[in-house]
């Protein structure tokens, strides 16, 4: 084969992959301590990670004692343990290309969040954390940092619809009841700048987790240049934990009729780009799991949201998580919606021919009082749509939220990752 062809298609093929959208891969690493098929340690992530750019491995946390960064799972994590932040970063020897961060915060925390703006007052602090993150990243060799900081999260209150912009929607949806959201909003920049300037040359982004005002605590214009990345975690718009009698569409890309208008992907990628922020440090989220609610003998029998529901669904086989399933554990309970003799224990598939709300699952309740069952998830189809909107909104890439929550196994059609894989494929 000519030399100069062989250099042309390496050439091609590197161009192809610097030119190629991030994906952005979390790893929660309590998924180690589930049983049976959900337990997922390193070697049943190495074939995902093909389509990473970057591991994001969590979680850690903060000592609301010393204010200095917790791990949360020492014998675990730690070499005087099963040593994983070892085994996670030596995963680059596999992926030269990878870049493997630590994330802090996020739903791995779930201590009191006070201390989250508790250590955001003093400049002691601050420093004290920002010290233990550096100290962290230096002995484990991790590439950065993911802060995914705990602010509050209000309830929601009563939907307006269409009306009023983006802007107003945020505060007609939440209302604070931080005290000092000013200082809080300050004292953030203040942590980033600080500890960017520590940190050098690792890298830091942040995760936007839902439901946090972003009007009140993201300062955009004053920390974007201290930050690499913003990974936005768009999902969870509408959950059984925060919204128990209503099942709707939990992860929609645009908005959804006579809903809030700031609860989609599309209003909040747009906000960020608002304030300043530059499209190419924005990831939007992909999340791998769906959320679940009840349905009674009150819920509509067409399954079309919203209905009536009653709280969360049943936990999954696997994971055992009250209202939420994982990918591999919806996939194997759809039928066809056009299925007539379908048994009735499976939950028939909707999918959105507008592409823009999502999809999701249901069973109707059963003769004899069992109740019924509705689900809203993404799959892989609706992962090449985000991640193709993503691409054309000009932004960084997407992340996936979390690998072990995909199909690691390849239960639903033998593909492996088969979420992660549509992301990166589309990016």
């Amino acid at each position: 084969m000519n030399l100069a062809y062989v250099l042309l298609v390496a050439t091609a093929f590197l161009v192809s992959q610097s030119q190629a959208g991030k994906v952005v891969c979390y790893w929660d690493g309590r998924s180690y301590h589930r049983q049976g098929a959900a337990k997922i340690v390193v070697d049943d992530i190495k074939q995902g990670l093909q389509y990473c750019t970057q591991l994001n491995y969590g979680y850690a946390g903060v000592d609301d004692d010393s204010y200095n960064l917790k791990h949360l799972d020492p014998e675990l994590v730690l070499d005087s343990g099963k040593k994983q932040y070892r085994a996670v970063t030596d995963l680059r020897k596999m992926y030269p290309g990878l870049s493997v961060h630590l994330s802090v915060g996020g739903f791995g925390d779930p201590e009191d969040m006070n201390k989250y703006l508790s250590l955001l007052e003093e400049e002691g602090s601050r420093t004290k954390f920002i010290n233990s993150v550096r100290q962290a990243l230096t002995q484990f060799e991790f590439d950065g940092v993911d802060l995914i900081w705990r602010f509050p999260e209000p309830k929601e209150k009563k939907e307006r619809g269409t009306l009023g912009t983006i802007w107003s929607g945020i505060k007609s949806v939440f209302k604070s009841s931080d005290e000092k959201v000013q200082e809080h909003r300050e004292q953030f920049v203040q942590l980033l700048r600080d500890l960017k300037a520590a940190i050098k040359p690792k890298q830091l982004s942040i995760g936007v987790m839902p439901h946090v005002n972003a009007s009140d605590y993201f300062d955009v214009h004053n920390f974007i240049n201290s930050v690499d990345l913003v990974n936005l975690w768009t999902f969870d718009f509408r959950t059984p934990k925060r919204v128990k009698a209503q099942a709707d569409y939990a992860h929609p890309l645009y908005y959804v009729y006579d809903r809030n208008s700031y609860q989609n992907v599309d209003a909040h990628v747009k906000w960020w780009l608002e304030q300043g922020a530059p499209a190419n440090k924005l990831t939007l989220a992909i999340p791998t799991f769906g959320r679940s609610w009840k349905l009674t003998e009150e819920s509509a029998k067409s399954g079309v949201p919203p209905l009536v529901a009653d709280g969360p669904g049943d936990e999954g086989p696997y994971t055992k998580i009250k209202g939420t399933l994982a990918y591999y554990e919806t996939c194997t309970r759809l039928v066809d919606p056009s299925s007539k003799n379908a048994p009735s224990n499976l939950l028939r598939k909707v999918v959105d021919p507008s592409n823009r709300l999502g999809q999701y699952a249901y069973r109707i309740p059963r003769d004899g009082g069992e109740e019924g069952y509705w689900i809203s998830y993404d799959d892989p189809a609706i992962a090449k749509i985000k991640a193709q909107y993503a691409k054309q909104k000009g932004l960084a890439g997407v992340s996936v939220v979390d690998m072990s929550m995909d199909d690691p196994r390849g239960a639903c059609d033998g593909t492996k990752f088969p979420i992660l894989q549509s992301a990166k494929v589309n990016s």
